[in-house]
């Protein structure tokens, strides 16, 4: 082999080996972001099948704190988009005060002392535990029945409503609450008729935002500690938004992929912040239809 051949063998040598070592390196760097890739995925797993789990149990949801602790309702604040309580206990009960709710989860988002976002979950009574990290955003939108709730009388006397609490019978007052003879939160009495107390807002199952859920009438009344708008009985479907983030080494500068900033320069090692929007249907209130 001549000099000139060596050299020439040499230099491809070099080349190629260049080009190998080029190519594995980004795949090295990369390798460091899989298990927080990883990670993020199964904690946005867990969040989706958490408040989905409580969404479809719930017989009535609510768009605020209920609890012995921090409740909304003693602040006088009825709704919050970032906050939702789940009620598992008989919708009849609950609509007529009977009782107040005892099997109950509250989730919202809140930061600790190191400045890390958390999913809490809050079950009415001391318990307010971090479920999930780095969850950074919770929204709630409502779709509901837009007709109002029907009472109506079968050929035995027994009465019957398309939704909510059905009232008492014509001329029977009920003392739990300060409605007037024959009638409920829902269904007013008119002459000797049920007749609707809610309006009809639109057709079918429909978006229901805030100036609808808190504008009463209210269930059991406006006199209750535990009250909430009749309106929210309406409810058929609840839209769910989320986002998640990787910690602080594994994000980079604030913008399209990433909602806060974090110190990873290097797009390789970078894990980019995770969306999900679930449309959740919650069993109880769904059964009749």
């Amino acid at each position: 082999m001549t000099l000139t051949e060596l050299l020439v063998a040499t230099s491809l040598t070099v080349l190629a080996a260049g080009a190998a070592v080029a190519a594995v390196m980004p795949v090295q760097r990369g390798f460091s972001a899989h298990p927080e890739a990883a990670g993020l995925s199964q904690r946005t797993r867990v969040v989706s099948e958490l408040l989905s789990a409580d969404i479809r149990r719930a017989s009535l949801v609510l768009p605020m704190r209920v609890g012995v602790v921090g409740s909304d309702i003693a602040g006088g604040v009825f709704f919050r988009d970032s906050v939702i309580t789940t009620v598992a206990d008989p919708i009849e009960a609950l609509a007529r005060g009977v009782v107040a709710p005892s099997d109950s989860r509250t989730y919202h988002l809140r930061q600790d002392g190191e400045g890390i976002w958390q999913l809490m979950q809050y079950d009415g009574r001391l318990s307010d535990q971090p479920s999930v990290e780095d969850v950074i955003l919770l929204r709630f939108e409502y779709f509901g029945d837009g007709e109002p709730p029907v009472a109506t009388i079968d050929q035995r006397g027994g009465i019957h409503v398309t939704y909510g609490a059905p009232p008492p019978p014509m001329g029977v007052d009920d003392p739990g609450d300060s409605w007037g003879v024959g009638e409920n939160c829902t269904i007013l009495n008119a002459g000797g008729q049920y007749l609707p107390r809610l309006q009809n807002i639109g057709a079918g199952v429909i978006a229901i935002g805030q100036a609808i859920l808190t504008d009463g009438p209210w269930c059991p009344d406006a006199a209750h500690a535990f009250r909430f708008d009749a309106d929210l009985l309406r409810i058929r479907r609840v839209r769910v938004h989320v986002r998640l983030q990787a910690a602080r080494p594994f994000r980079g500068l604030a913008g399209l992929l990433f909602a806060n900033s974090g110190s990873a320069l290097d797009r390789w090692r970078q894990v980019p912040d995770e969306t999900v929007t679930l449309d959740v249907a919650p069993r109880n209130i769904n059964v009749a239809r």
